[in-house]
């Protein structure tokens, strides 16, 4: 057993929590993320050989900690993800929201469900839809969204029609609902892959996502603000997901 004292670390933990600015507007915060793009790609290869109960989920371990911890702080009861892949991600969702003991349904949405690992078609908890973002509204129509019990958690990974996206699930949001717009840090890399095969170079995604949601944010910043707890839980923007974390108010 070491002789550390992890007593003394306690109160300086509750005071950083205490006397951070939790939530700011969308507008207060910079572009600018204290993670080097080198540090991202090293993180990025594993991120591409990370699994949930064997089934790949393109998690990186700085949203698996930020994510895990708003499902204990938040306690969604709804989690409707907009990009399916494999189903990793859905099954872990489902899977880690079960271990926190909150009572939750996960909806995961993608354009093409034939790559859904047999695995995470069996999980009860997770209802796959096969659809298209450019018509969301036939995806998760009124009638459906307006029974889903809130808190809601929304995670955006598609790309397509985002602003269109953020839009119609706004018409139908609750005070304490939680939306996050992924691969918004301009430094992500570019394409599937950087970061674990060596010929594919690095090229940095940009700011084409991180524009989109400003686009949003324009007309709904007095709806929702940005949560600074996951934004920056590991230093400024150090995630995929810069600014990305947005509580509704």
């Amino acid at each position: 057993m070491d002789d550390l004292d992890y007593r003394a670390i306690s109160p300086v933990i509750m005071k950083e929590m205490s006397s951070r600015q939790r939530f700011v507007r969308f507008e207060e915060r910079l572009d600018t993320s204290d993670m080097s793009s080198d540090m991202m790609l090293k993180i990025a290869h594993g991120k591409y050989l990370n699994a949930w109960k064997g089934v790949p989920f393109l998690k990186d371990c700085l949203s698996l900690a930020i994510v895990q911890k708003l499902f204990w702080e938040e306690k969604p009861q709804t989690v409707i993800e907009l990009g399916a892949w494999k189903g990793g991600s859905a099954l872990w969702s489902a899977d880690m929201l079960k271990i926190l003991g909150v009572k939750s349904h996960v909806f995961s949405m993608d354009i093409d469900l034939s790559l859904l690992d047999p695995v995470a078609k069996e999980c009860p908890d997770v209802t796959f839809i096969e659809g298209n973002s450019n018509e969301i509204e036939k995806c998760f129509p009124p009638e459906l969204l307006q029974t889903l019990p809130h808190p809601w958690f929304i995670t955006e990974d598609v790309h397509i029609n985002i602003v269109e996206v953020l839009k119609y699930f706004d018409k139908f949001t609750e005070p304490g609902d939680y939306i996050c717009v992924e691969d918004t840090n301009p430094l992500a890399p570019n394409q599937p892959g950087q970061g674990l095969i060596k010929e594919l170079g690095y090229t940095p995604f940009g700011h084409s996502k991180l524009d989109k949601l400003k686009e949003f944010m324009k007309t709904h910043s007095e709806r929702y603000l940005v949560d600074q707890l996951y934004t920056d839980l590991f230093g400024y923007n150090v995630t995929w997901n810069s600014n990305g974390f947005l509580k509704r108010v």
